[in-house]
């Protein structure tokens, strides 16, 4: 288990510089209220990262430090935990805390920073601060399904019903998804018929690469066709050729006729007459290239269409439609033999819950074994706590399935016969419910327990018996986790292996609180003061011893 061995604290409140040494077993602090005992204890729980614990700087100081030393030997937990977080493992660990005056808090461990939230994780694993009416966990509800299991040794249940609550959610996921996939079995076709219509493109990424820039081209030309076909059209080549044959005719009949004139234009004629036909070959090429390209533009412009309304129908760019086929193909394979898929699914299910239902059971009905043997247990501690009358119940209360199974937990105590059962935190009275969170804690030891238990005046409000009991129990947990009590009650100091003094003193106009850890001859003196008051007669000294022997003896 692991113990705090010493806890040094510089300039907090009224501790200017004190340094406390603490043993296994039962630990307890007494001095006069106001002396520090609280702030000693707040001073620890503060240095762990336990909530709702505030300190103070002393009034003349601007930084403040508490630092503890812990013994973690054969702790597996905290050794585990320090591992995972990187820091060695040694047999003690030396946790600080510095303070500043704007309160910035600064976390070292064995030297090394490390981070609060880590040093919360790592209280939680060493320490359970238990002040008057502290929870402990115990108060809160929520919390006793697990202790009900853990007293009784059902993890094993717990994690089957755990695994197959796990699984069936699982498939019942799977499930889900499958029935989405049925409803795309409608799609099937427009899937088969979109994959035939890729396959017939015999697309090629030549092709596509080049495809929109082609396309461009053909349409920027198909605009300069245009001019070259109104230019054919209105060629009317063979009434031009005619009308020229006609004038070289008119031309040579007057030259048959006699008329000799150099300035006829008859051969210029025959010239333009072959200009002409070479001029109208040249636009009758220019023709027919224009019509090709008009004819390459309609096949570029209906496959660039078909491959875009594929595009859009499955929302893809240009350049992802290589890779549309195979995605689809996936799609429309995942899609076959759905119904098949959802049966097997279905079969499993339903084996898987039958199994459920039957592991639910037999832990509910382990839950109220364990409880029964919890209640007697619990009510058996509670008589020497002088809580005699008090009657404990376990109720356990069907509920909606869960990883946990199906039971709801609640610890319930009727104080006295005939007021009803209510749950732990419905108790009035703090010194009942000091005793009873005690008696509870007790039940639930195991031998491997690890945690340092702090009790802050758990006896207030009772005397004489009672608060014997109270400490004879605290000594019976101290046997298997280290215990430190703050107490007012001498029958509860009566207990203890080690015993620390706090008390205030003056010194040059200045209190501070000091701390000394008693032997056995100031033990009883302390007891005495404890049981009479500052003035200690000898019949107080004889009480003292007497009460102090008959602890111890009663005890062993």
């Amino acid at each position: 288990m692991s113990l705090i061995k010493k806890l040094l604290v510089q300039n907090i409140f009224l501790l200017e510089s004190l340094e406390l040494e603490f043993t296994s077993g039962l630990n307890v602090l007494t001095g006069e209220t106001g002396a520090g005992k609280s702030i000693l204890l707040d001073c620890l729980g503060y240095l762990l990262g336990k909530k709702n614990t505030r300190i103070e700087l002393s009034s003349q100081a601007t930084s403040a430090v508490i630092i503890g030393e812990f013994q973690i030997q054969k702790n597996g937990v905290i050794s585990q935990f320090l591992s995972e977080k990187g820091f060695s493992v040694e047999d003690n660990l030396i946790l600080r805390q510095s303070i500043g005056a704007n309160r910035k808090r600064r976390a070292f461990l064995n030297d090394l920073p490390c981070s609060l939230d880590m040093v919360r994780q790592l209280g939680d694993l060493m320490l359970d601060l238990n002040g008057q009416f502290e929870e402990q966990g115990l108060l809160n509800v929520n919390t006793h399904r697990a202790l009900l299991d853990a007293f009784g040794n059902l993890q094993e249940s717990v994690r089957r019903v755990e695994k197959s609550w796990t699984e069936i959610l699982e498939l019942k996921k799977q499930l889900e998804n499958e029935f989405t996939k049925k409803d795309l079995v409608e799609n099937r076709d427009f899937l088969a018929k979109s994959i035939k219509g890729i396959i017939e493109l015999k697309l090629d990424k030549a092709e596509l690469d080049t495809m929109e820039e082609n396309r461009d081209k053909l349409r920027n030309a198909s605009r300069s066709n245009s001019g070259i076909m109104d230019a054919f059209e209105n060629l009317n080549r063979d009434l031009v050729e005619e009308n020229i044959l006609n004038v070289i005719k008119s031309l040579e009949k007057l030259e048959r006729k006699g008329y000799i004139n150099d300035e006829l234009p008859t051969e210029t004629f025959y010239a333009v007459l072959e200009k002409f036909a070479q001029a109208c070959e040249v636009l009758e090429n220019l023709k027919e290239k224009s019509a090709n390209s008009e004819h390459e533009l309609i096949k570029i412009e209906d496959r660039y269409h078909a491959i875009k309304r594929i595009c859009r129908t499955h929302d893809v760019e240009l350049d992802q439609i290589l890779n549309l086929q195979t995605s689809l193909e996936h799609e429309l394979q995942s899609i076959e033999g759905v119904d098949e898929k959802i049966k097997e699914i279905e079969k499993k299910i339903f084996v898987l819950e039958e199994e459920f239902k039957k592991e639910v059971s037999f832990l509910s009905n382990q839950r109220q074994e364990v409880a029964s043997k919890l209640d007697q247990k619990i009510e058996k501690e509670l008589k020497p706590l002088k809580l005699e009358l008090a009657k404990f119940k376990t109720d356990i209360l069907a509920t909606d399935n869960s990883k946990f199974g199906c039971d709801h937990v609640c610890f319930t105590t009727e104080i006295n016969p005939g007021s009803g059962f209510k749950p732990l935190n419905k108790i009035a009275s703090g010194g009942e419910l000091s005793r009873f969170l005690l008696a509870v804690k007790l039940c639930f030891l195991r031998s491997n327990s690890n945690k340092t238990q702090i009790f802050d005046e758990i006896d207030r409000g009772v005397g004489g018996a009672t608060a014997s009991a109270i400490g004879k129990r605290l000594l019976q947990l101290s046997e298997h986790e280290q215990v430190l009590v703050v107490t007012h009650s001498p029958q509860v100091a009566a207990y203890s292996d080690n015993h620390l003094k706090v008390e205030k003193i003056n010194r040059d106009n200045l209190t501070n609180t000091k701390v000394n850890t008693l032997d056995e001859k100031s033990l009883i003196e302390e007891i005495a003061r404890m049981l009479s008051g500052e003035l200690i007669s000898s019949e107080a000294l004889a009480a003292a011893a007497t009460l102090r022997n008959s602890s111890r003896n009663s005890a062993s």
